[in-house]
């Protein structure tokens, strides 16, 4: 049993290091001076230290799994082919597209609140089970109080 947890371990922490260099990578291609706001203030600036705490986490969850007691690890074919057939995988990669869905469309000609709302309206269908009224409405709700709060409480400029 401790040999399952050990091998999902061990591809996710993979996984979650290359995600997270991703992110890493896209922030810091992100403008930093931005309508004449100081550096600390660009928007790449708050994903890109997620970006790097993903990172470590991932990098934290490999290692870990690496130096955790157990079987050998083994890279076998049908290893990597159970992992990957596994529903607990297929939902995290429909989140990673999800997220990376949303990255992307994020800062291209559509307001930050569209784009938000559509992600958490995506996310809590798909995950929660929840109606499409009511994760509309609370996905609205957040994205404008996440918006308000940033450009005017922060004086941070969303995308």
């Amino acid at each position: 049993m401790d040999y399952e947890f050990r091998r999902q371990d061990f591809y996710s922490g993979l996984i979650i290091i290359a995600i997270s260099l991703f992110v890493a990578v896209e922030s810091w291609q992100m403008p930093r001076y931005f309508q004449g706001w100081p550096v600390y203030a660009a928007p790449g600036i708050v994903t890109g230290l997620l970006g790097l705490g993903l990172l470590g986490m991932g990098i934290t969850l490999t290692v870990r799994s690496i130096r955790r007691q157990g079987a050998p690890m083994a890279f076998k074919r049908s290893d990597i082919f159970s992992y990957l057939k596994d529903p607990k995988t297929h939902r995290l990669g429909l989140m990673f597209a999800l997220s990376l869905i949303y990255c992307l469309f994020l800062g291209h000609r559509l307001p930050y609140i569209v784009v938000t709302s559509i992600y958490l309206t995506a996310a809590m269908i798909t995950f929660r089970g929840t109606g499409p009224f009511k994760a509309i409405m609370i996905s609205l709700m957040v994205a404008i109080g996440v918006a308000l709060v940033f450009n005017r409480l922060f004086l941070i400029p969303l995308p």
